[in-house]
């Protein structure tokens, strides 16, 4: 049960969600709400036929929705990543989520705190395909796509021979791309620049090159791959 904890309430460790979204997202080691996984996904089902809501087109359709759930016990949608690949969804869980009302807020140094609970939604799961304590993450793979092995093969690709900087200190840059549904890493974007110019390119140069000889399994829901989005932040130290 654990393991399913972390990801409905999942912290992002790969960037800073005080710059991203003004909140911090949802400690890892507390429910979000009253009945974990199986609860949130019963409600979830039962709002969709109570209030006669259309599935997608697109029944393939994955979503990670962003929920800003405050000290009051009441939630909202947040705009994320995933909500312009997935529109449809994103209209669906925006109309449901005004109808929940078992959040229960982060508590942080003891206090209850506005935080951002990651949930992930396959929504043709939760209309006639629903079943009694259904969990998402009983029907997923992950990738294969190990980030640590590709850090250092990004590592290996720069070269400081040609890099000009004073003084020592370390140089962060934070990246995106996604890892489609044939295994491939596409996409890639520059999302906080370390203010050095020459630095940032170098650090892309070095992304672009390892991400040509990348391929992986994708990740998977009922055996279809999907599309996942990833943040890449590497930090340098300049000697």
């Amino acid at each position: 049960m654990k393991k399913y904890l972390l990801l409905f309430c999942l912290i992002s460790a790969f960037f800073n969600a005080q710059k991203a979204y003004g909140e911090p997202f949802f400690p890892r080691d507390q429910h979000c709400y009253i009945g974990g996984f199986p609860e949130f996904y019963k409600d979830f089902h039962k709002i969709l036929l109570e209030k006669k809501i259309k599935p997608c087109e697109d029944k393939k359709e994955f979503y990670v929705a962003f929920v800003l759930i405050k000290p009051d016990n009441s939630a909202e949608m947040i705009e994320n990543f995933s909500s312009q690949d997935n529109k449809c969804s994103y209209e669906m869980t925006k109309e449901v989520i005004k109808d929940m009302d078992k959040w229960i807020p982060a508590k942080i140094d003891g206090k209850p705190t506005a935080s951002i609970a990651r949930i992930l939604l396959y929504p043709d799961d939760l209309f006639e395909n629903y079943k009694k304590d259904y969990v998402l993450t009983d029907y997923m793979k992950p990738s294969t796509f190990d980030i640590e092995n590709f850090r250092k093969e990004v590592v290996k690709k720069i070269d400081f021979s040609d890099f000009g900087f004073k003084g020592k200190g370390t140089l962060k840059i934070q990246t995106t791309f996604y890892i489609n549904q044939l295994g491939e890493l596409e996409n890639l974007e520059m999302v906080e620049s370390s203010g050095l110019k020459e630095f940032d390119e170098m650090i892309l140069g070095a992304i672009k090159r390892t991400i040509k000889k990348t391929k992986v399994e994708p990740a998977r829901i009922h055996d279809y791959p999907i599309r996942a989005k990833f943040r890449f932040p590497i930090a340098i130290p300049i000697p």
